[in-house]
């Protein structure tokens, strides 16, 4: 169990219900970073639109995204997201060796130009916190401004709520498919 129990309507202050209805569409959530940032129903709201436009609204290629989540997820030793995306990612067409050489931190296999591009961002901004020339010109080059700009937002996202789920211990659904990522 995460470290913090599931929200019901009535732990909510009034002036919060709305936003609170909103998010859950008058569910209890009960599992995944929803489960906690409902704690702060009106920040849930607000973060909903960001990530909705990002995971499902954008003309970024899917794969790539894909990519760039379980990247992401590697870099914050965060399972949930690793286990609720690399499914995802395989069927978006990352190959099984990519996604076990990132699960693992072994060297990865030949992939594309896009494929490096994408690892290289991500590893080089959370090992540096900041990306060398060229890196992020291979990056540019492959995906273009707005691509770039929204690939950044995405990780940004995706560190946001590992922040949640590591530091408030959410646990995997049951029944996932993928191995354990190993922290």
């Amino acid at each position: 169990m995460a470290r913090l129990p599931n929200v019901t309507r009535d732990m909510v202050p009034e002036e919060f219900r709305e936003a609170y209805d909103e998010v859950t569409g008058g569910n209890v959530i009960t599992g995944g970073p929803g489960s906690i940032t409902i704690y702060s129903p009106e920040m849930a709201r607000r973060r909903a639109g960001l990530t909705a436009y990002l995971r499902y609204e954008t003309t970024f290629p899917r794969r790539i995204l894909e990519l760039a989540i379980i990247a992401t997820a590697r870099a914050m030793d965060c399972p949930y997201v690793w286990n609720a995306h690399a499914p995802a990612a395989r069927s978006e067409g990352v190959s099984d060796a990519l996604i076990d050489a990132l699960r693992e931190k072994q060297p990865l296999p030949d992939i594309g130009e896009d494929e490096r591009a994408v690892i290289n961002y991500v590893n080089e901004f959370y090992a540096n916190h900041r990306v060398s020339p060229e890196t992020f010109q291979a990056a540019m080059d492959q995906f273009g401004p707005q691509h770039l700009v929204e690939l950044t937002a995405l990780m940004g996202n995706y560190a946001q709520t590992a922040f949640v789920l590591n530091a408030f211990e959410v646990e995997l659904p049951e029944g996932t498919t993928e191995p354990v990522l190993p922290v």
